[in-house]
């Protein structure tokens, strides 16, 4: 299984430092790993001293990279569907766009760069050695900040529920009723291009969301000391959480000579990210540049758990198996619906109950978490938020509880 380490944090605070002193690392162990340049800039070209392209370059033995290449993958999407919709734009006397006419929408990078990762996690095995191996142990990813990264780690989720409401699985079995709908009733149906670009980007949601949830994906979080990255790091805590991903470690970059990371803001973090590792690293006195310099950077950044080098067997990851957005727990006749959100203050938290959905909004984040079965049958009593927990409590409803 490829290990994915997700690499976001504090605006400046040294991301891509940090994913590039990982990733030489890591090589340098003896893991075969990537690094994605995912967040939009040429930081990593920089930082490497090496250019890029969409196809892994090799930096050094073990250790490859490559980037996103935004333009083309927007180009390439774009134009296929263009092609689909070349009969009905030449119906109506519409000139299709020619490549160098299109540009990428914004958000597109963030929402390509989770479908480029996909399809590098889930490259072909290696068939060279006695038993074949996938193609990368590890996958460190140079996210963007955040903010952005939360909202774009949502977003594969979000598509795949927007598009199952609008072309159900049920509605494409009617299809073939179509010819027979719009003759008899004079009822129009979607053209078949429609139901096999839905199909095809379903296929590809699900396989960013198979990354994104399996148990080897985790995120690293780099941050600094101060008052601001502290308010960013409560931000980022909650709405981490609320889509149910698991953060690792968090480093806290740059911290000034002779100074220690401070008691509270230490406490702070491990409260903000239970279960994760805080560790401080030092101001350098030159920024490290090149896999030489990056990996003497890398000793004092803690090793990526659940790596496992050739010969090895990959170590299990604590606690990731039950890891999820929620729990349930027994409270007498009650039922408590418990989700983990660090960091949430009150003023940024909103419930509402859709159906069988809890509708979970922090802030600029929202999340629709479907309700377990027996939560279906109950009412909401209340809500609390406490300990960086937010409990919802629920009650028998006697008209389909008991229902014969």
């Amino acid at each position: 299984m490829t290990r994915v380490l997700l690499v976001t944090g504090t605006g400046g605070a040294g991301r891509t430092t940090v994913a590039a002193a990982t990733a030489a690392a890591a090589a340098r162990a003896g893991t075969r790993t990537l690094l994605l340049a995912a967040d939009g800039t040429a930081d990593a070209e920089t930082v490497l001293g090496v250019a890029l392209g969409s196809e892994p370059v090799e930096v050094e033995p073990r250790f490859f990279a490559a980037r996103v290449a935004v333009r083309e993958e927007f180009e390439r999407e774009f134009l296929l569907v263009q092609d689909q919709l070349r009969g009905v734009l030449a119906l109506i006397g519409v000139d299709p766009l020619d490549p160098e006419e299109i540009t990428a929408v914004p958000g597109a990078a963030d929402a390509l760069a989770l479908r480029v990762l996909a399809r590098h996690a889930g490259a072909a095995e290696d068939p060279s050695g006695p038993a074949p191996r996938p193609l990368w142990d590890l996958i460190v990813v140079d996210l963007p900040p955040v903010d952005r990264t939360a909202l774009a780690l949502a977003l594969p989720e979000s598509l795949a529920r927007y598009l199952d409401r609008l072309l159900p699985v049920e509605r494409q079995a009617a299809r073939a009723l179509r010819p027979v709908l719009a003759a008899v009733a004079g009822v129009p149906m979607p053209d078949e291009w429609l139901y096999e670009t839905a199909r095809r980007v379903i296929g590809e949601l699900d396989a960013v969301r198979a990354v994104l949830d399996a148990p080897g994906t985790s995120v690293r979080l780099v941050t600094r000391s101060g008052a601001v990255a502290a308010a960013t790091d409560r931000r980022a805590a909650a709405a981490l959480a609320l889509y149910g991903r698991r953060v690792d470690d968090v480093i806290v970059n740059a911290v000034p000579h002779g100074a220690t990371l401070p008691r509270e803001r230490g406490t702070s973090l491990r409260a903000l990210f239970p279960g994760a590792g805080v560790a401080a690293v030092g101001a350098a006195d030159d920024e490290p540049l090149g896999s030489d310099a990056l990996a003497e950077f890398a000793e004092s950044l803690p090793p990526v758990p659940g790596v496992a080098l050739p010969g090895e067997a990959s170590d299990a990851l604590g606690g990731t198996e039950s890891y999820g957005p929620f729990g349930v727990e027994a409270d007498g006749e009650r039922l408590v619906l418990v989700v983990p959100l660090p960091g949430a203050e009150r003023g940024d938290l909103d419930l509402l109950r859709r159906g069988d959905e809890l509708v979970v909004t922090v802030g600029a984040h929202r999340r629709l978490i479907p309700l377990p079965s027996a939560l279906r049958r109950c009412t909401i009593e209340g809500a609390g938020l406490r300990g960086g927990m937010l409990r919802v409590r629920f009650v028998p409803d006697p008209a389909v509880w008991m229902r014969t």
